[in-house]
């Protein structure tokens, strides 16, 4: 009897833990979709919908959910492809929706990517301690028969303060003085598939390879049916793979600063620091000073 009581007891601790991120000090990173629809009405609540384009939202959204495009987080900015949105832009979109001090953020809509992308704006402006995101998206909860809404939604006033977090994102000459050869504790993770890793196919760079030292975790590896992400152990055993210990610092980036989103948002899920390597492997390559690494993971880096 007492040891059912006990698991009992514990049941409802965590359960209570997740519906309430306080107690932990920061939300999670993930949340599900039971728990969303559980929590719609709470008051503090604010439903982003991020997507690439306003059909996906106008298809169907989360009741009360308010559209965020990408276009307004994600573009170019220094003839880098994409980059963070300045402060007083991102303080804008964020108002706009309507988010407010102390209100709790919930990221939905798809594909994954984008919407890891918002979380790691949010993170770098110093909001990501009350976000989550809805595992599996706008998908997993239209596959659940979960309720559905086609109302736009408009925001309504808005205040909230940025704290940006000048460490959250890192740019190459932070790379190079924290060099996984040099610096403990430091593990740089290279989320694009094994041909562009390998340095076997450029991907329209100025020259193919990796970053010297880093290990590779495709973004595609990451999720499963619905884009949900896989469980802490599968997810475990790929960062352990790539050379990710526990308590390493994880730093993550791709091509151009896309599908490094979903890797950021594993680690994160695992309980690592991360950061972002935001100009990624397309400022990396064009500066031809800097080494690339090519080949296998685990042989001797080339420098070309």
């Amino acid at each position: 009897m007492r040891k059912h009581l006990f698991r009992r007891l514990a049941l409802l601790l965590a359960t209570f833990t997740l519906a309430s991120p306080a107690a932990a000090g920061r939300a999670p990173t993930l949340v599900s979709t039971a728990w969303l629809q559980q929590h719609l009405s709470d008051t503090s609540l604010v439903v982003l919908h991020a997507a690439n384009s306003r059909a996906d939202y106008d298809a169907g959204h989360v009741p009360g959910a308010r559209f965020v495009p990408w276009s307004a987080y994600a573009g170019p900015h220094d003839s880098l492809s994409v980059e963070l949105p300045g402060e007083a832009r991102f303080d804008s979109l964020l108002e706009a929706a309507g988010v407010r001090d102390g209100d709790r953020i919930v990221l939905t809509g798809g594909p994954v990517t984008t919407v890891a992308r918002l979380l790691v704006t949010l993170d770098a402006y110093g909001l990501g301690d009350r976000a989550s995101i809805v595992d599996g998206g706008i998908d997993a909860w239209r596959d659940e028969g979960r309720p559905v809404s086609r109302d736009s939604v408009a925001g309504r006033g808005g205040h909230v303060t940025l704290r940006p977090d000048a460490g959250r994102v890192v740019d190459a000459a932070w790379l190079r003085a924290h060099a996984p050869a040099d610096v403990a504790r430091i593990a740089v993770v290279d989320a694009r598939t094994p041909e562009f890793f390998e340095g076997l196919a450029a991907g329209n760079m100025p020259r193919a390879g990796r970053l010297p030292g880093a290990g590779n975790v495709p973004y595609t590896w990451l999720t499963g049916e619905l884009g949900r992400y896989r469980d802490a152990k599968q997810l475990r055993r790929l960062f352990a793979r790539a050379g990710v210990s526990p308590g390493d610092t994880v730093v993550t980036y791709c091509h151009i600063g896309i599908q490094a989103c979903a890797a950021y948002v594993a680690a994160r899920t695992l309980g690592h620091e991360v950061v972002f390597y935001d100009g990624a492997y397309e400022d990396w390559s064009r500066r031809t000073e800097l080494p690339v690494g090519k080949g296998p993971a685990g042989a001797a880096e080339g420098r070309h």
